[in-house]
């Protein structure tokens, strides 16, 4: 008999077991382990559960075996915690690209056809310009809506007639993208999909979504190491150390000197990014 739980967004689904066991083995955790810890939640979920209490039971669990695999299934957590102004969210996203080839600045004002505008992210790969738009939203039951994909592609199409215009632009303006840290809604995503605006959301598209681009090359936020907190992420940032692996692979003296913290601190924050870097399955 299926059980009926809701997601962030109050929507209602039934409750699929395998969803939890492949999120669990994404996080690194062996299909046995993950199928023993599914089963227990299984075991107590009740009717109209939301998915973040089945979030908290799993994780829970996943922290008696592993610890850096329980970092792992915080991936959505870490991302959240990237607030709330979203600035800091423009940066991480900003460093993924850089870690698929892409030159970027961020907060860079271009020119228009009509009006000039402040874009969150221009990124450039092989002599082709891509006008990038980050929408974090601090709560993920708030799908970004059409309204966004309306305003995002509008901006593009102005940047992309000015430069068209421009017999000598060192750039193809090629693409505009919207990159969110929550889903999209259904009419923001056809629309996109009919005027050829990227999308770069969670769990879309299914290959290049949000939480692929960072789990193919293990590109995860600082803000998924358990000890962060607000305070010591804005240091962080400050000191260009945003991915966990910034902090796994310099020694722990090159770290406190290069973060400006607490030598203690540091200590704990190095061994958390070795063990979630580092980790290996046995």
């Amino acid at each position: 008999m299926s059980v009926s739980i809701v997601k962030a967004s109050g929507q209602a689904e039934d409750f699929d077991i395998r969803k939890l066991v492949d999120s669990l083995i994404r996080s690194g955790a062996s299909e046995d382990i993950a199928l023993n810890i599914a089963q227990k939640v299984a075991a107590q979920i009740t009717p109209r559960l939301r998915t973040k209490h089945i979030f908290r039971m799993a994780r829970k669990l996943l922290r008696q075996y592993n610890r850096a695999a329980d970092m792992r299934y915080s991936i959505k957590r870490g991302i959240y915690a990237l607030g709330p102004a979203g600035y800091q969210f423009e940066q991480y996203f900003a460093r993924i690209l850089r870690e698929y080839g892409y030159s970027v600045e961020v907060n860079k004002f271009l020119n228009g056809y009509c009006v000039t505008h402040e874009v969150d992210v221009f990124a450039t790969k092989a002599d082709e310009g891509f006008v990038i738009e980050c929408k974090y939203h601090s709560n993920g039951g708030n799908p970004t809506d059409v309204k966004t994909a309306l305003y995002i592609h509008s901006r593009f199409i102005d940047i992309k007639r000015a430069y068209e215009s421009t017999p000598d632009s060192p750039v193809l303006i090629r693409q505009g993208w919207l990159v969110t840290n929550t889903r999209c809604s259904a009419d923001a995503i056809k629309f996109a999909e009919c005027m050829g605006l990227k999308i770069v959301s969670w769990r879309y598209p299914e290959k290049e979504s949000l939480e692929k681009m960072i789990e193919n090359k293990s590109l995860y936020p600082v803000t998924i190491l358990t000890s962060v907190k607000k305070p010591i992420l804005d240091i962080l940032f400050r000191n260009k150390f945003i991915f966990a692996k910034d902090i796994a692979d310099i020694d722990e003296q090159t770290f406190v000197a290069r973060s400006g913290l607490d030598k203690e601190i540091a200590g704990i924050l190095k061994r958390e990014a070795d063990e979630l870097c580092f980790f290996r399955q046995p």
